[in-house]
């Protein structure tokens, strides 16, 4: 018990000593105008461990210490947020005149100074000015304390050294920061310039050539542009609206590395040539896709997930940089010839932005024109962020040679396989021009034997209406001499009709089997008018044939009927019959059958009678001719088959004729 009470008292006397070593700024007079020191020994500190929970009435009520050691040299937050306070007091022992000096305590994410229980007015500084400098006025024999509430979010590297400076000081500093923010500035512009340029470069080629590598390099550089300007708007405080609005900011920086990654893979083709590391990047930037979610729930909320700031510090950037390690490697075994402009680039963008950014941070001693750019984190990520893109374009520019010279190269094995294709075509062309001639000559040889068939058929017609006429007139003048005029009017009735019939169906090659079927009935009546009634005829059409449509070669048919009555019925006493039936086997075919019961052709011949010789002779074998000449005619192909007929005593009963003809 005893050695708990030592403790304590030996940590009230600490305390007691640290407050001792922390007095108030004692002011007798007003500083010279280009005074500045430091205030770390006279100023306290309180971290709020409860991430920015706590307001100023309730700050006033806990302990504060001197400032640690470590918050004096960069330092890194072991929160997400991590709020500090300090305090400090100034008394001005001076009887009639006013303090007036500038507090700044090194940059910070947000500062805000508040006095007699109120927040201070925000300071006006130029616009180039990285600190703030807030405005104290100290009135006559009077102290006032001040607080500053200093909010650091999840890893901003900054170290706390309060200080001081009087009017002519601070005007100093403004300029010197104003100068050096004005060049870095246009440095930060230039590079700037070069984004642009080099965005509006390659959408102008993805227009030209729609290759979507031209495509994922903008949207990565217009991602990287808009991210620059956002810090550039917040760095020199330019007041650009659009500018200012965070939220935007998280999805499009993690952007950067999406469309870089998907720019890599396009141009490198490995979803084809390298299927396995695409799936990996695919896994990669699904993760990306997932940490930016969290950082945009956070922004848009004001609420971290995770207090510790380990997890942003270490867990968040790991997916952005698995992918830029994997990357390396994809490229360092990467056998295309783009890989060292994509390595260049990579490996200036992983020394830029991960290397220098954090860990060449803030440098001691350097110059102040110097300093702006070394000690400003953002300037070496836009450089090492030009700088990639600016590979990239070579890269796309390399790109676009091998593209051309693999057309040129496309284009000569194009033309060669062209031209043994028009030696081809050409051999081809002479065969069948060849093949044509002979061709034409066949055509013009078989129109030249069409023409000869008509004019043979022509020739035939002829013969055969002389010869129709000739027996005709032999009726009509046995009439005369046997004096029977009446007879020999109505004969000479039908032969006028039948005459009119032949002349008209012999200016045809084809007439409807209707008329033909009519000239045929007009042959028979006149010879059956010959035969004084001894003659019979049946003639028979069935039903599935067309009379109106179909069409037969003229007087085709009537030489075997004629044969028929002729050679078959005029040697038998008692006369006959003849029976004609016209069939249809088939769409195309008409059948024609003639069927007498004549004596038959054997004794027929025996008789060796010179009127049947010359009928023969003359009928028969006209009408063989014709069908010759109609088959080479038509293409077609007539068949006529003749079957003699007996009894079962084996005695000629007569004869039969079936004519098929293609229709």
């Amino acid at each position: 018990m005893k050695k708990k009470l030592l403790y304590c008292g030996l940590l009230v006397l600490l305390c007691y000593l640290n407050l001792a070593a922390q007095p108030a700024i004692i002011l007798y007079n007003p500083p010279r105008a280009d005074s500045v020191w430091g205030i770390t020994g006279n100023t306290w500190f309180y971290n709020d461990t409860g991430q920015d929970t706590l307001d100023l009435a309730a700050i006033r009520q806990q302990q504060f210490v001197p400032i640690p050691v470590a918050y004096t040299g960069l330092i890194r937050p072991r929160y997400a947020v991590n709020t500090n306070w300090l305090r400090f007091s100034i008394d001005n022992k001076n009887p009639a005149d006013t303090i007036r000096l500038y507090f700044n305590c090194n940059p910070h994410q947000f500062v805000s100074m508040f006095t007699g229980g109120k927040a201070m007015a925000e300071p006006v500084y130029p616009v180039m000015a990285e600190e703030k400098h807030f405005l104290l006025t100290i009135p006559p024999q009077a102290q006032d304390t001040f607080y500053v509430k200093i909010v650091e979010r999840i890893n901003y590297l900054s170290s706390i050294t309060p200080r001081l400076q009087a009017t002519d000081a601070a005007a100093h500093s403004f300029t010197q920061q104003t100068g050096d923010g004005a060049f870095l500035l246009t440095v930060m512009s230039m590079a700037l310039g070069c984004l642009v340029f080099m965005a509006l470069f390659a959408l102008y080629q993805f227009i030209l050539e729609k290759d979507k590598s031209f495509l994922f390099y903008v949207a990565y550089v217009l991602c990287a542009l808009y991210v620059w300007l956002v810090i550039g708007n917040t760095r020199f405080n330019l007041q650009v609206g659009f500018l200012q609005q965070q939220h935007f900011h998280i999805p499009v920086s993690s952007g950067i590395a999406f469309f870089y990654t998907l720019f890599i893979v396009h141009i490198l083709q490995l979803k084809t040539s390298h299927p396995v590391k695409w799936q990996v990047l695919k896994i990669l930037l699904l993760l990306i896709i997932l940490e930016t979610a969290v950082e945009v729930y956070e922004n848009f909320t004001g609420v971290f997930i995770f207090t510790s700031s380990f997890y942003y510090h270490y867990v968040l950037p790991l997916p952005n940089n698995l992918v830029n390690l994997f990357l390396l490697y994809v490229l360092i075994t990467s056998k295309s010839p783009i890989k060292k402009y994509l390595l260049a680039g990579l490996t200036l963008l992983i020394l830029f932005l991960f290397v220098f950014s954090n860990f060449v941070y803030f440098i001691p001693g350097l110059p102040p024109g110097i300093s702006v750019f070394a000690n400003f984190p953002p300037f070496w990520g836009l450089m090492g962020v030009t700088a990639e893109a600016f590979c990239f374009a070579l890269a796309l520019a390399y790109k676009s040679k091998l593209v051309k010279e693999e057309r040129n190269k496309l284009q000569q094995q194009y033309t060669t396989e062209l031209q043994q294709k028009l030696a081809e075509q050409k051999l081809t062309l002479d065969t069948q021009f060849e093949h044509l001639q002979l061709q034409q000559a066949k055509q013009l040889e078989t129109a030249f034997e069409k023409k000869l068939a008509e004019t043979e058929m022509a020739a035939l017609r002829a013969q055969m209406n002389p010869h129709f006429i000739f027996n005709c007139l032999n009726s009509i003048k046995l009439y005369t001499l046997e004096n029977d005029a009446e007879t020999a009017s109505d004969y000479l009735t039908k032969f006028s009709r039948l005459i009119r019939l032949v002349l008209e169906n012999s200016k045809s090659e084809k007439v409807f089997l209707s008329r033909e079927i009519e000239t045929l009935r007009l042959y028979i009546e006149l010879e059956m008018m010959r035969f004084k009634d001894k003659l019979t005829y049946e003639m028979t059409v069935a039903s599935s044939v067309d009379e109106q449509y179909l069409e037969v070669p003229p007087l085709l048919l009537q030489p075997y009927i004629e044969n028929a009555i002729w050679h078959g019925l005029m040697h038998k006493k008692e006369g006959g019959k003849v029976t004609i039936q016209f069939i249809q086997p088939a769409e195309h075919l008409l059948e024609v059958v003639i069927t007498d019961n004549g004596i038959g052709r054997e004794k027929a011949a025996a008789l060796k009678s010179k009127e049947s010789n010359r009928h023969k002779s003359f009928g028969i074998n006209m009408t063989q001719e014709r069908l010759q000449v109609i088959n080479q005619l038509y293409d077609i192909e007539t068949k006529v088959t003749i079957i003699d007929l007996y009894d079962v005593a084996q005695v000629p009963t007569g004869t039969r004729v079936i004519i098929l003809i293609p229709v």
